[in-house]
């Protein structure tokens, strides 16, 4: 304990010594522990617990009910959140079950309640939407049908921000939507359409905690949408209260019931993830993020330690043991470890509490105050005296072995050939290909997480003999930079561990990078895909009635005359539009069979099927049998079944849009909007047109064409049961049209364009309630065109008797590429960071060299762009370098992602090897850039003369 007494009051001493440099080493350290102590006191803040949730949803009432089966009874298995899981009461043996309503009122609820008890309409879900004007046009709110002077909603947690409850015809804004509309207490908004605006007054904004974000306006004369009821009891909401409502088929979010354990069998629960995947995960990300760590901060130990040879060989020359030496710089490591992880959580806590309003807003709800999650917390100390002591761990290494005489003596010895150590590294690098592979293999966590390790160490022990190699190329190169290539090469016990420390940073943001890019591209790969990128269509609404009875409109529209009237508009805004119509059918009825069933109602499935030589082997397969029955296959007969699908080429099924059906379908003989649909040209287009006109239909399932060039079409008679909610096949009927294939993504869910003599063969009607029309103009259409139009249009068609909005296409996801830009430049800050203390370092080691350049001659700016070009050298080795790392550390993430969606069919999208090319740029070209230009402004040009050691 003595000896580590002095080494620990060493390490001291030298950091208050050197204040600079020890900033540097700690900050290195400390960067990393920063991100993860944000993130850990994010996260801890942010996230509610059963009870905060139902707190802040609740407020000071007692429950939210909804109804889910009025009138019919049901059994609920969990309490603690407002998603309870339920299922229907079988009734009794003997017992004949009652027709239930189709919805309850106040009352019915109030009698299953306490006497005293109170209820007010709530909804969750944020009510219907409107049209209504706001500065750019029209854009939509919704609209909440709430009487705001009953005090239960002020109860609940409705904050009043500005103004007071609304009198008459006036409504209060929440916040979001008044920012929305720039408008504040005593200014109107317009809702618009029908046959007439509607103009109201705001007479307060207010603030619902659980929804930030959400843009609405409420008000009593509002159309009551809600989902079900806030409850207000004299006393407490028991367990038998809530089975009293379970019996009228309502479920009950109480926060009495909030502890109440779960009832429900596992097996009724939709399976999670393998604990197993996740783990493996989890322990690849903190593998990386402790190697950007060490990696980061060794450079830090081991350029001081360099600096420090004299003073190790003046304790090895009064007595002082290897193992001391290594003490005491191991004690530095800890010590840093120790301050970087104390100002890190500091810096992180404090970061937080500053941020929490943005935090708040970007989550949608309020958070239940400022929290740190101090178990993690106190693991990024452990972690930080770990990382510290491992950074430090080569420098002590070095330390112990210090040549005496030549440290005294204040001269460096030879460099022996680094051979030696690119073989070393060469071999770490194979291990840790072959230690990945086999980790993937027999799915062992110790061996992938040993691959990361293996890999990055291998390339940093490799790094030296590239420098070596790469400054035999400066004799090409003007001065400053041949000076920098080769000075590198000299001095590689320097010069290595900075660009480790890029390398690290580098490796893990790539890594992160390209899962978030994969990812994106799997969301991409769920959507549907109808009409091409940037579409403008328009959509009209049908205003008038529906007949209950038959579902079918009782005045039918003039939708010639409401598109005219539409394209009137449109020319307001647009330069010479120009609409085409979009017919969309659904199967409707008993797909025109009705004659078939004179004493039965039955409704038609249709559904489009591949000849049976072209089905895929696994819904031949027992598993596949199995889950065509609703059943759960064995992981054995899953894993057979799916590797026998993925040899076969049959086996094409995805995921995306599975189960769908047929509804929503396209169908026109117009060569433009055949065009847009199928992405056909010449004289494919012509050939696809005449099919359609002949009666024929286009699919995206190529496998689902027969020989003959035919398509075959199978229609489900199904009869409905109203007691159990039940249907069951009464007949099946099938119908063969002239067919062709298209690609696969398109067509949207269905897979089906239809020319108007196959709908009708397949007993189809076009929509009644709306049409759609594709909109083509010269003029470039943004969100604030769209808004303007959408603004025309809001007085409505047709008297009032259509709606119309103009819609555009896109399939982007703004959030994942805003993701991906914020991982950039955190990567691209960081590699800057630890280029610039890097450089700084090995600047300082050379101060003795940049005095001899003065010396003999060499002018101030040489010297600037001899440091210039060392700071670009170490950038950009470190970012080649710390890619092909994060590459690798990538491919092993990968396959821990991917395992368990490859035991599913139909398939599911893999992550894949999209690359982020925004990133690539940033790392590869902008840093390197940006630190030249840095170390052109901030280093010093003129240094003064130093007498030489002796």
């Amino acid at each position: 304990m003595g000896g580590l007494r002095l080494a620990l009051r060493i390490a001291r001493r030298e950091a208050m010594r050197y204040k600079g440099r020890s900033v540097l080493s700690i900050t290195l350290l400390g960067i990393p522990i920063l991100g993860v102590a944000i993130g850990a006191s994010a996260y801890d803040t942010i996230d509610l617990s059963a009870e905060e949730t139902a707190e802040q949803h609740l407020g000071e009432n007692d429950a939210y009910i909804e109804p889910v089966s009025p009138g019919e009874p049901i059994t609920q298995y969990t309490w603690d959140g407002q998603y309870p899981w339920y299922d229907m009461t079988a009734p009794a043996e003997g017992e004949e079950e009652e027709a239930a309503p189709a919805s309850l009122t106040d009352m019915e609820v109030l009698a299953a309640l306490p006497v005293g008890s109170w209820v007010v309409p709530y909804d969750l879900y944020g009510g219907e939407e409107a049209q209504v004007e706001t500065p750019d046009g029209v854009g939509g709110i919704g609209v909440v049908g709430y009487d705001l002077a009953d005090r239960t909603y002020e109860a609940a947690g409705l904050e009043y921000l500005e103004g007071s409850a609304p009198v008459r015809d006036e409504v209060v804004l929440t916040a979001a939507a008044a920012e929305y509309l720039e408008v504040g207490v005593g200014d109107s908004i317009t809702l618009v359409g029908g046959a007439s605006d509607e103009e109201h007054e705001v007479s307060g904004i207010i603030e619902v905690p659980w929804d930030l974000n959400g843009r609405y306006a409420i008000a009593s004369f509002f159309p009551d949408s809600s989902s079900g009821w806030l409850v207000d009891v004299p006393e407490e909401l028991t367990y038998e209260d809530a089975l009293a409502l379970n019996e009228i088929g309502v479920t009950v979010w109480a926060t009495s019931l909030l502890d109440r354990p779960s009832t429900a069998p596992d097996d009724d629960f939709v399976m999670s993830p393998d604990d197993d995947y996740l783990l493996t995960i989890y322990a690849l990300i903190v593998v990386v993020v402790v190697m950007e760590v060490v990696l980061l901060a060794g450079p830090a130990f081991a350029i001081s330690t360099r600096r420090r040879s004299r003073e190790f060989a003046l304790m090895s020359a009064n007595g002082a043991t290897p193992a001391q030496i290594r003490n005491t710089v191991l004690a530095g490591g800890a010590l840093f470890g120790i301050i970087a992880a104390v100002a890190a959580i500091a810096i992180g806590v404090a970061a937080v509490a500053i941020g929490m309003p943005w935090l708040e807003q970007l989550f949608g709800h309020r958070s239940a105050g400022l929290r740190v999650l101090p178990w993690l917390q106190a693991a990024l100390v452990a972690v930080a005296i770990g990382t510290g002591l491992l950074s430090a761990l080569a420098a002590a290494v070095s330390a112990s072995r210090v040549n005496v005489v030549a440290a005294l003596m204040g001269r460096t010895p030879g460099r022996k050939g680094s051979k030696r150590w690119l073989v070393i590294g060469l071999v770490m690098v194979g291990a840790g290909i072959a230690s990945g592979l086999a980790g993937i293999t027999i799915w062992n966590i110790q061996l992938m997480a040993g691959a990361i390790v293996l890999l990055q160490l291998g390339l940093v022990s490799c790094t030296p003999a590239i420098l070596a190699l790469t400054a035999r190329l400066g004799r090409w190169l003007p001065l400053a930079p041949r000076m920098a290539l080769r000075e590198a090469g000299r001095n590689r016990g320097s010069a290595a561990p900075a660009i480790a420390a890029v390398l690290g940073v580098v490796a893990g943001g790539m890594a992160f990078s390209m899962v978030v890019a994969a990812d994106n591209v799997r969301m991409e790969s769920h959507a549907e895909h109808m009409l091409p990128q940037g579409s403008l269509t328009l959509n009209l609404y049908n205003q008038g009635d529906y007949d209950p009875e038959t579902g079918e409109m009782v005045e039918q529209l003039d939708w010639d005359a409401a598109a005219d009237e539409a394209a009137v508009k449109l020319g307001q805004r647009l330069d010479d539009p120009r609409i085409t119509a979009i017919p969309f059918y659904d199967p409707v009825g008993s797909c025109g069979r009705e004659a078939e069933f004179p004493d039965e109602e039955v409704y038609c499935d249709l559904a489009l099927l591949r000849p049976e030589a072209n089905m895929c082997s696994y819904w031949s397969s027992p598993a596949g049998q199995v889950a065509a029955e609703g059943n759960r296959p064995t992981e054995e007969e899953m894993a057979a079944a799916v590797d026998a699908a993925r040899e076969d080429p049959r086996c094409d099924e995805t995921a995306a849009g599975d189960g769908y059906g047929i509804y929503g379908v396209p169908a026109s003989t117009d060569p433009d909007i055949v065009a847009a649909y199928t992405e056909l040209e010449g004289e494919e287009l012509d050939a696809a047109v005449a099919l359609l006109e002949d009666g024929g239909v286009i699919v995206s399932d190529p496998w689902a064409v027969t020989d003959a060039g035919t398509a075959v079409f199978e229609q489900t008679m199904q009869r409905y049961d109203e007691g159990d909610g039940s249907s069951e096949a009464v007949a099946v009927y099938e119908v063969e049209l002239p067919a062709m294939a298209v690609d696969k993504e398109l067509l949207g869910y269905s897979g089906v364009f239809l020319g108007p003599g196959a709908a009708e063969r397949l007993g189809m009607a076009e929509w009644d309630w709306g049409r759609t029309y594709l909109v083509e103009t010269s003029t470039v259409v943004d969100s604030a065109v769209v808004e303007g139009v959408n603004e025309d249009l809001g007085g409505g068609l047709a008297d009032g008797g259509a709606a119309a909005d103009v819609a555009m296409t896109d399939y982007n996801d703004p959030f994942t590429f805003y993701v991906m830009l914020a991982v950039a430049g955190l990567c691209a800050l960081i590699t800057l960071g630890s280029t610039a203390v890097s450089t700084g370092l090995i600047i300082a080691e050379q101060r003795q060299d940049m005095t001899t350049l003065g010396a003999v001659g060499a002018g101030p700016g040489l010297r600037k762009r001899f440091a210039m070009w060392q700071t670009v050298m170490i950038a950009l080795f470190g970012a080649v370098l710390g890619t092909v790392a994060g590459v690798l550390g990538y491919a092993l993430i990968r396959e821990a992602l991917n395992r368990p969606l490859q035991s599913q069919y139909p398939f599911e999208t893999l992550y894949g090897w999209e690359l982020p090319w925004a990133n690539f740029a940033i790392i590869l070209l902008a840093v390197p850039v940006i630190a030249a230009i840095g170390a052109l402004v901030f280093t010093k040009a003129r240094l003064p003369s130093e007498r030489r050691l002796t």
